[in-house]
């Protein structure tokens, strides 16, 4: 492995943990107002650990196909 291409896939860890992070920020201190409890319903998600476990995945899958592509190309395959 060159050094290209360990810093792509570190950056692209580094991404999808900060993206994984973020679908699973605490929505409640974001309101600018305090919802009441017919409202909080609507307007609170349910944290999905899940959720953020498949968007890392995702954005891992995507660079490895990213990747995969870039160097198929550049190798004139």
């Amino acid at each position: 492995m060159t050094l290209r291409s360990i810093t792509y896939w570190l950056a692209c860890t580094i991404a999808a943990a900060i993206a994984a992070g973020a679908a699973e920020s605490d929505a409640i201190a974001a309101l600018p107002f305090s919802p009441t409890s017919e409202l909080a319903s609507s307007v609170i998600p349910v944290p999905e650990p899940s959720r953020a476990l498949f968007l890392f995945a995702g954005i891992m899958a995507m660079a490895f196909t990213y990747r995969r592509a870039w160097m198929n190309w550049k190798r004139g395959c």
